[in-house]
C-alpha cells in the first residue's frame, strides 16, 4: 500500500512523475507477464480454466492503457501547467473511469474467487494468480493515490 501521506504535501509535479514511473509503468510491464500466461494457463487447463477470465484481462489491460494514455497526454500536463479547477472536466472523466476499472477488477475476482487458484492448480496457474494479486494491489493503490491526493490537490492549485 502507498504512503499517501508522503503525497500530501508533495509538489503536484513530484507526485505526477512519482505515478508514471510507479504505477502506468509498472502497469504495461504487469501486461506484458501475466497476459502471455494467462493465455498459456487456459490452453494448457481449458477444461477448468474459467474461459472468460483472458478476454477480461485483455479488456483490463486495453482499457488501462487508454486511461493512461489520456492522462500522460491531456491531463497530467494541465496538472503540471497548474491548470487547477481547469482541470476538473478531464479529472472528473478519469475518476468515472476509475470506478469502471474497479468495476472490472472486482468481475476479475469473482471469476477467480478472489484469485485463488483451485488446489491441483500447476505452478503457471499458481504464478499468474500471484501476479495478478500483485497488480490488483497496485491499482488499487494507484487509483486511490489519485482520486484522494492527486486530483483533489490539483483542484485546489
Amino acid at each position: 500500500m502507498t504512503d499517501l501521506t508522503l503525497w500530501q504535501s508533495a509538489p503536484l509535479d513530484a507526485t505526477v512523475d512519482h505515478i508514471l514511473s510507479r504505477y502506468h509503468d509498472t502497469h504495461r510491464r504487469q501486461f506484458d507477464d501475466f497476459i502471455p500466461l494467462a493465455e498459456k494457463v487456459a490452453t494448457v487447463h481449458a477444461d477448468s480454466f474459467p474461459a472468460d477470465i483472458v478476454p477480461l484481462l485483455h479488456a483490463i489491460a486495453d482499457e488501462l492503457r487508454n486511461h493512461m494514455m489520456k492522462e500522460e497526454r491531456v491531463l497530467f500536463p494541465m496538472i503540471k501547467q497548474g491548470a487547477g479547477r481547469g482541470a476538473a472536466m478531464p479529472i472528473r472523466m478519469m475518476m468515472h473511469e476509475h470506478g469502471e476499472h474497479e468495476s472490472a477488477i472486482s468481475q476479475l475476482l469473482a471469476l477467480t474467487h478472489d484469485l485463488t487458484p483451485p488446489e491441483n492448480a500447476c505452478g503457471s496457474w499458481r504464478k499468474l494468480y500471484e501476479e495478478l494479486r500483485e497488480f490488483v494491489d497496485d491499482l488499487n493503490d494507484h487509483i486511490e493515490l489519485e482520486n484522494t491526493i492527486l486530483f483533489q490537490r490539483a483542484l485546489n492549485s
